[in-house]
């Protein structure tokens, strides 16, 4: 194998002027750079400090060795292709630093004779390296001369070509023709270097250039401080030592800097890239990142040819600019703060007071504000530390400074006259809003802004105010009208709520809702909504559907969070404690450790928590006996428990039990006054267990149900028929039964109802109940609220309902004690709705409260007529009050109406019982009014219905409470538990025995309103139901025939295309509209006549290649017959389930992801589709970019295509809530086609490419003719 070492080594000795000061001049020739250079080429090894004036110390030791020669080592160069190995030697005169003459002069021949020796020696003779190696030779690498011999083989002789003082030129050129003269006779081969070429002497490179051709040499110009053509003379001379070798390409000085320069800018060029990528904080220290960037190849590259310190000079002039980019980019971030710290502090014009910036400026100390936007620093901003954290707020400094502070003024100049300029514009707009007021009577909702210039072009408000500007005062004009006769006709209808509860059933509906319209059309109310008729009679139907299910979700205030429930629901779920119950404190009564081992079960029983109506609640225990109960009555303390457990198992702890009732219990007839420990505490008397009894003991039974005959608030608990429990005397269902009761003959329920959107507030009611020690909310129930509270001496839990009259009237089949019923008195809704409560509460305690927030009221025709209400019934009072009234008048100690209620409480069970769940199995009208979706309600349908001001699902009605809860009056005999059971099952089967007698008239209602809100039709009665696959017609939607001929049921790939892949009719509407429409002021949004579109269609559903250019209609015809075209075609563009997962990921994925989930679903369409698809998107994108001229931005676009596009369902509100999503989905298709399509602004023409191969079969998802929706709602642009 051949080996890459050089045949020979070359020695080469390096001459020239050498001596004293005297002799040389200044300075030296350059021979010991030359030798460094090509030697140690890196510039971190070069040094240019050689000196020949040394110690007689250095002198003799190994590196000079006592020679006048230095032994620069042994080193390899390949140059021009080839490989050289040189050893250096350099032949000098050293000088004596004390006695500045040449050392050991008496023993060293001339230097012209020492240099013509071509055999030098010197045993252990160490190669020099720089200056500070002399001394210290171990700290630096040693290269011992081989052999310590030396054989030259050549010369390279040195001359200077720069001017140095002290050394003339023929000097140099005398004392180079004696040296030559010498060592021309070795007969070595001789090459002549032009030294320090880099700052050449023109007159001494002419002697040097007369020298060499005199004596025929070659001269290499060089510079080894440049580092310049250094390795070219050695390698020529090589080439003439060993003339096997090729002669190098000899290069000149100009030439070789400017290779020297590429190659160095290269360099410097990727470290510059190097530091742009891994420094980026201006505080980066050198000796830190140089760790760090000599791992680098770039660096170590760079730091070879130009040096560490060339390096650390770019670093810090990196880091400089880098410190500079910061601060600019900080000042820009600090000027950009100034429009808004201006409109901050001096918002208006007011506040700046005429003031010059200059006093303004010096205002801002004392602003309280000023901290917000301003920082003081202590020192100049450009060079604090705080230039580097993540804040904004300014310096102040900058306000100053003369180089800023004009910008600051100009800043300032520009804020005041944009406050002048819209101080003129609000004026004009302010003026322009109350002209527009004052046109009532003209100016009506759904009015026509062109059309009403004429009064109001005179006016100068008018002329003072761009178009755009007049616009949108009219269309916020306009909106504003719009609310406000919705909100009026709304009233309007909830004042006329019980024509909407009193219709017949037996009637259908349409020709019913058409009589309430007539009834309400003679009110102003009614006929100001006249340029919106559908939305008055959507209002209509809603109405009715939401007086006959009456859910939160359908009330229209719910997502103006005017609705009581959501009011209710955030205040008491943010601000009340929410927790379990009150504690239940119960008092054991039993002899014989019967009491205490009651007490251990009851502790057993707890301790996991108690369950009670669904609730987890904390039971505290006391045993007492007979002693206590009846000693000194008078001074014993107050009894405050919530039921007294009366244990016993045989005739003898039953004596016990009777004793003590009578004693501390029952009063006999005549004797009311007499003092009673337990006269108002409910007992319950428990049957324990004794198997030295038979639990068959008919006597004890008997003795017990005549004791509790003579107890008011008083049941007997007997043992489960089937009950095991090994050990124990007291069942757990004994102990639940026993506390249930308990519970119950010691609760009382009331609600306090109010109307939604009154006047008063709702808060100090609420508040009140927050600030209530004793107020806890109910788990079980969202709005109940249990209070503490005590009558006669007795303590009783109120269960305080806060609801709405809508919640009220779904759920007044609860058991409630008494109702709370308010109402505003500034507004005859809501005494309406009062009366209408109260007609279907008759009998039940009631007390009508007539709230404001200030207790007073302009119009006393309602107070009158509900203090006339309140004396025409026992059961009902009134009261007037502020909206604090449950504190200020309710809860006073003045007013018993609580505690009436709460007396009354039996009579009320018994009026409730009659009123809602009669004996009779024939259902009353009454009953039926309102409809709630309880789970029992299975053989009836449910019906939905449509909301235009939101389109949220409607959730169902809240449940009733536990039906257990009227059972009071169970017999004792049988057991409350048996008793329940027994009467749930008995109103269990009336219920379904009146859905079975009422179930064909309620089936026709329901069908007949279905009809009407669009879930069936004429068409389709009896047929079996559409597929959630198959779109709908919205029942709002005009009626049009359905489409024959070549459009019936032709899905998207039938479609006869032509040759460029796209259908006749499709290309043909394109060109027309974007030659003639795309300018043209609502293209596609303004309808074109209807008897143009409709005979487009027929001929297009005979004759697909039909030429519609052959007809005479305007571009407005030509564009609805376009839309109408795609809308008459079966199933959407975007398959129904392909929508659905759009739909979904809409709502779950960030918006990145859902494009990229989206371009996926438009990819996997069918090959026609996707063609088609991106051909009208193109269309589309060129109608947007004209939106300066025809007004028709990408929502516009969006609004009017959608529906013809997708093919929106309509079976349920689920399906319109989709609908706004869906219609955001093509927006996001609109704005970002390009990505998902890669699409490009091009002709029409452009825009055709040919179909691959087609695949698929026709489209899964049927479908029907489907329509664009009408707008309603908030008034547009486009709709003045």
């Amino acid at each position: 194998m051949a080996s890459n070492k050089p045949e020979r080594v070359f020695n080469i000795v390096v001459v020239g002027m050498s001596g004293t000061a005297n002799v040389r001049g200044d300075f030296g020739v350059g021979k010991s750079c030359l030798c460094n250079r090509f030697v140690r080429p890196e510039e971190d090894d070069f040094c240019d400090r050689h000196s020949s004036t040394i110690s007689q110390a250095d002198f003799i030791g190994r590196i000079i060795n006592s020679n006048h020669f230095l032994y620069w080592g042994e080193v390899t160069r390949h140059y021009d292709g080839m490989d050289f190995t040189f050893r250096i030697m350099e032949q000098t005169e050293l000088i004596d630093d004390t006695s500045f003459s040449v050392l050991n002069r008496s023993s060293t021949k001339s230097y012209h004779k020492r240099c013509a020796e071509t055999k030098l020696s010197s045993a252990e003779k160490v190669a020099y390296i720089c200056p500070d190696q002399l001394g210290d030779e171990l700290s630096f690498t040693q290269q011992i001369l081989p052999g310590g011999k030396f054989q030259v083989d050549g010369y390279l002789l040195v001359f200077d070509v720069s001017n140095v003082r002290g050394r003339s030129v023929s000097k140099q050129k005398e004392f180079v023709s004696e040296l030559y003269s010498k060592i021309v006779k070795t007969k070595k081969p001789i090459v002549v270097v032009a030294a320090k070429y880099d700052a050449m002497e023109p007159m001494s490179l002419d002697e040097l250039k007369q020298f060499a051709r005199d004596k025929k040499l070659s001269i290499v110009e060089c510079s080894a401080v440049q580092s310049v053509n250094v390795n070219l003379p050695f390698c020529l001379l090589a080439s003439m030592i060993d003339r096997n070798r090729s002669r190098p390409r000899e290069m000149t000085y100009h030439e070789a800097a400017k290779k020297r320069k590429d190659t160095v800018d290269a360099a410097e060029a990727k470290y510059l890239q190097l530091l742009h990528i891994t420094v980026r904080n201006y505080r980066a220290v050198w000796s830190s990142t140089k760790a760090e960037l000599e791992k680098l190849d770039d660096y170590k590259c760079y730091v070879a040819l130009a040096g560490t310190a060339n390096a650390r000079k770019k670093f810090r002039s990196h880091t400089k600019r880098l410190k500079e980019d910061h601060q600019s980019r900080k000042l820009r971030q600090y000027l950009s703060r100034m429009p808004g710290m201006l409109t901050d502090i001096y918002p208006d014009l007011e506040t700046i007071n005429g003031r010059y910036w200059s006093a303004c400026r010096d205002a801002l100390e004392s602003h309280s504000r000023f901290n917000d936007w301003f920082v003081i620093l202590g020192q100049p901003w450009a060079d604090s530390e705080y230039l580097d954290k993540d804040e904004d707020r300014i310096p102040f400094q900058l306000m100053r400074e003369p180089s800023i502070s004009p910008r600051v003024e100009k800043y300032f100049q520009d804020h005041v006259q944009d406050l002048q300029l819209a101080k003129r514009k609000e004026r004009y707009k302010s003026d322009f809003r109350t002209m527009l007021g004052t046109l009532r009577s003209i100016i009506l909702p759904g009015s026509n802004f062109h059309e009403m210039r004429l009064h109001l072009e005179n006016l100068e408000c008018y002329q003072n105010l761009e178009e755009q500007e007049r616009m949108a005062v009219f269309i916020a004009h306009q909106n504003e009208i719009f609310q406000q006769a919705r909100a009026d006709f709304l009233e309007l209808l909830l004042e006329k709520a019980e024509l909407f509860i009193k219709l017949d059933k037996g009637a259908k509906v349409l020709e019913q809702v058409n009589n309430i319209q007539d009834e309400l059309s003679t009110d102003e109310r009614f006929t100001r909504l006249g340029q919106f008729p559908t939305e008055r009679y959507m209002m209509v139907i809603n109405q009715f559907a939401f007086m006959h299910n009456l859910v939160t979700s359908s009330c229209y205030l719910h997502k103006q969070e005017r609705c009581i429930e959501s009011q209710i629901r955030d205040y008491i779920g943010t601000k009340l404690q929410r927790c379990n119950s009150l504690p239940i404190k119960l008092l054991l009564l039993g002899t014989d450790g019967l009491a205490v081992e009651l007490a251990k079960e009851i502790r057993e029983l707890t301790k996991g928590g108690f369950q009670l109506n669904e609730s987890q609640v904390e039971i505290e225990t006391e045993i007492l006996d007979v002693k206590n109960l009846t000693t000194d009555i008078d001074q014993q303390r107050n009894f405050h428990f919530d039921g007294c457990i009366c244990a016993f198992t045989s005739l003898q702890s039953f004596e016990y039990i009777k004793t003590t009732l009578e004693k501390t219990k029952i009063v006999e007839e005549g004797n009311d006054d007499e003092p009673r420990v337990l006269r108002n505490i409910p007992v319950s008397l428990i049957f324990g267990r004794d198997l030295s009894i038979p639990e068959s003991d008919s006597a004890l039974r008997d003795e017990a149900q005549r004791l509790a005959e003579r107890i008011a608030d008083s049941t007997v608990v007997d043992l489960p028929e089937d009950g095991v429990s090994p050990g124990r005397k007291f069942f757990p269902s004994q102990i639940q039964s026993s506390v249930q009761t308990l519970h119950e003959m010691s609760t009382f329920r009331v609600a306090v109802v109010m109307m939604c959107g009154d006047g008063y507030s709702l808060e100090p009611t609420l508040s009140y109940l927050m600030k209530e020690h004793n107020c806890q909310v109910k788990s079980s129930c969202e709005f109940c609220v249990v209070m503490g509270m005590t009558f006669g001496g007795r303590k009783q839990k109120m269960e305080l309902e806060v609801v709405s009259y809508h919640q009220a009237l779904l759920n007044r089949k609860t058991t409630h004690h008494g109702y709370v019923l308010c109402y505003s008195p500034d507004r005859n809704a809501s005494f309406q709705m009062m009366k209408i409560f109260l007609a279907k509460t008759t009998g039940i305690p009631t007390m009508i409260m007539a709230l404001s927030d200030d207790g007073y009221s302009s119009n006393t025709g309602l107070i009158t007529e509900g203090q006339g209400i309140a004396e025409k019934s026992d059961s009902v009072n009134f009261m007037k009050a502020r909206s604090n009234f449950l504190q200020s008048s309710l809860m006073s100690s003045k007013n018993h109406f609580f505690e009436d209620v709460f007396k009354r409480r039996k009579a009320t069970e018994k009026t409730h019982q009659d009123l809602f769940f009669p004996p009779c199995t024939t259902p009353t009208s009454d009953d039926e009014e309102f409809s709630d979706s309880t789970p029992d309600n299975e053989l009836e349908g449910s019906f939905e219905f449509l909301n235009t001001s939101d389109t949220a699902s409607l959730g169902s009605s809240a449940s009733r409470d536990d039906e257990a809860s009227i059972t009071e009056g169970s017999s004792i005999g049988e057991g409350n538990e048996i008793s329940r059971k027994k009467h749930k099952m008995h109103k269990r089967r009336q219920q379904i025995e009146k859905k079975l007698v009422d179930r064909k008239e309620k089936e026709k209602f329901l069908q007949s309103l279905e009809q009407l809100m669009g879930e069936t039709t004429p068409d389709n009665k009896g047929s079996k139901r559409p597929s959630n696959d198959e779109p709908h017609r919205k029942w709002w939607f005009k009626t049009t025939r359905k489409p024959k001929g070549f459009l019936k049921g032709v899905v998207i790939e039938d479609l006869v295309v032509g040759p460029s892949g796209i259908p006749v009719f499709v290309e043909q509407c394109v060109a027309l509209i974007e030659e003639k429409g795309l300018t043209i002021e609502g293209i596609y949004r303004k309808p074109g006549k209807a008897a143009d579109v409709e005979n487009v269609i027929l001929r297009i559903d005979k004759d697909p290649d039909f030429q519609i250019g052959t007809l005479s209609m305007n571009i407005h015809a030509v564009a609805s017959s376009f839309k109408k075209y795609f809308g008459a075609l079966h199933g959407p563009f975007i398959p129904y389930k392909v929508q659905n997962d759009l739909i979904k990921k809409y709502i779950d994925l960030p918006q990145s992801d859902f494009l990229i989930h989206l371009k996926a679903c438009i990819d996997n369409l069918s090959p026609k589709r996707y063609t088609l698809l991106k051909y009208l998107l193109q269309h589309l994108r060129r109608i947007i970019d004209n939106e300066e001229f025809n007004k028709m931005t990408k929502d516009n676009v969006s609004i009017c295509w959608w529906p013809c596009l997708l093919h929106p369902q309509s079976k349920s509100v689920k399906d319109l809530t989709n609908e706004a999503k869906l219609a955001s989905i093509f927006t996001q298709l609109l704005e970002n086609m390009d990505s998902i399509l890669g699409l490009e602004v091009e002709t029409a023409e452009e825009a055709l490419e040919p179909l691959g191969q087609e695949g698929g079969g026709a489209d899964e998802e049927g479908g029907q003719t489907s329509e664009s929706r009408e707008s309603h709602g908030n008034v547009t642009e486009h709709d003045v």
